[in-house]
């Protein structure tokens, strides 16, 4: 919600689709939002079946029940145990302390191929299958104000997107990292371990070439071995207080 107020500071939000929508846990805030469209994806039957359930009664609230990917397709995806069933994802995962019980077949398809409307936020879950879901949207993506991304500069999912690939990526469409929430496992990263968090880009077409310029050497500055001892060790990130101070200028 922090990065979504973000957001809608510099531009109104009143729809968005929630990719990886697990449970709904959000639903009652975007009720009280009052946007006029909200869409949940989520490609695992009985969590599907709960949103719905959940909104059976409100009128600008859907759910699909599908996976969103780089293209249409009939896939598996891994499914992690009641506790951490957030954790489920296509990819198959590293050995941790979490148990993937179950495999469930699920149909993909691709962002562009599905008749929506355009929408302003596209939030987007998938543990590590982030960046097939973005291929997916193709030229559809710019009609998108904002994306709110999961990110992880490790692999914990074999074969996931790394941060600066999908950084790379998202620049590339013409969407720039304005603000982000990390959390820090491990500040030398591996591949059991680093940095983590859910990242807001907006469309180039609501920012200035001064912010764009900005934003880049932000992302530069805040993901790198001297933040994240920051972040782990600090009670103060100073780079933050610098950034805003550069943001109002």
């Amino acid at each position: 919600m922090n990065l979504f107020q973000k957001a809608k500071n510099i531009s109104n939000i009143d729809s968005l689709i929630h990719i990886g929508g697990h449970k709904g846990e959000e639903i009652e805030r975007y009720k009280s939002l009052n946007l006029k469209n909200v869409i949940y994806v989520e490609p695992i039957k009985k969590f599907a079946k709960e949103i719905e359930n959940k909104i059976k009664n409100l009128e600008n609230f859907s759910v699909l029940a599908i996976g969103l990917g780089s293209e249409d397709k009939e896939d598996e995806i891994n499914i992690a145990e009641d506790n951490h069933s957030g954790s489920s994802s296509i990819f198959s995962p590293r050995p941790s302390s979490i148990e993937f019980v179950n495999k469930e077949k699920i149909i993909v398809k691709k962002f562009s191929s599905l008749d929506l409307p355009v929408l302003d936020l596209a939030i987007i879950d998938t543990q590590g299958y982030e960046l097939e879901v973005l291929k997916g949207f193709e030229e559809k993506i710019n009609d998108f104000k904002f994306l709110i991304v999961e990110f992880s500069n490790y692999e914990g999912y074999i074969g996931q997107v790394t941060y600066d690939r999908l950084n790379k990526f998202l620049n590339s469409s013409n969407f720039f990292m304005i603000s982000q929430i990390k959390n820090v496992k491990k500040v030398l990263k591996n591949k059991n371990g680093g940095s983590y968090g859910d990242a807001l880009y907006v469309n180039s077409n609501y920012l200035s070439s001064r912010r764009i310029a900005i934003s880049r050497l932000h992302f530069l500055i805040v993901n790198n071995v001297i933040s994240d001892l920051f972040v782990k060790f600090s009670k103060f990130n100073t780079y933050k207080m610098l950034f805003k101070k550069l943001i109002k200028k």
